[in-house]
């Protein structure tokens, strides 16, 4: 009996905390300016709760891009309701193509999350043409650790790097556009993929070459990413 009681005051308790969140919001998102309201979205992110999700998932697409940002790296936090959250994320990178600081805090979101069932969606904006958005990817799938992204990225190393080649042996004058763009992104995005391999395996390798060889001594071993 004495643990039912408890139990209840605690729900009690957790009920009071969200209703005090919930009013601190409102009182805050009534200022014009976009950064107070970024900020008191944020603040009511601390609090994650089925009733705090139902205020802050609509703005991932129907406010200003700093609510949206501080919307989708908030979202990241509620952990205890991945099921919910996660898809509500992945749903929102459409309507935000637009706008690639909005994906990418998306990104940044799944990755605080870290649900693996996130990842399939995250590989596929490894290529990404914004590269400000295929190292979002990168970073997220790198937060994740999980042995299904290595494959994705040492692909896209191997990608890039023979694009990097191919355009430096034709020499830097008279680059093709689409040349010159390839070289940029791959030199964008490479730093990340070595950043992203050093957090899943624990490995220190500081070169995209030496991940290369290292995966590829363990591909075929049943590698496993360390705890």
């Amino acid at each position: 009996m004495i643990g039912v009681l408890f139990f209840a005051a605690s729900l009690a308790a957790d009920d009071k905390e969200v209703d005090a969140a919930i009013e601190r919001f409102k009182a805050s998102y009534r200022n014009e300016s976009a950064t107070a309201r970024s900020l008191a979205v944020a603040e009511l992110c601390k609090t994650p709760h089925e009733r705090t999700l139902a205020r802050v998932a609509p703005m991932l697409t129907g406010e200003v891009k700093d609510v949206r940002i501080a919307a989708a790296k908030g979202l990241g936090g509620f952990v205890d309701y991945k099921k919910q959250v996660m898809p509500i994320l992945i749903g929102s990178i459409a309507p935000n193509d637009k706008e690639p600081d909005v994906v990418a805090a998306i990104f940044e979101g799944l990755g605080i999350l870290k649900d693996e069932n996130s990842l399939p969606t995250i590989h596929k904006f490894f290529e990404d043409k914004d590269s400000k958005i295929a190292n979002a990817a990168i970073a997220a799938a790198g937060a994740i650790r999980h042995v299904s992204s290595i494959d994705p990225i040492i692909e896209l190393v191997k990608e890039y790097e023979k694009n990097a080649k191919a355009v430096s042996a034709g020499g830097a004058a008279g680059l093709p556009a689409a040349d010159d763009k390839k070289k940029k992104l791959a030199q964008a995005v490479l730093p990340a993929t070595v950043k992203a391999m050093k957090a899943i395996t624990k490995e220190k390798w500081s070169t995209t070459g030496e991940w290369v060889i290292w995966w590829g001594r363990r591909k075929t071993q049943n590698y496993k990413v360390p705890e």
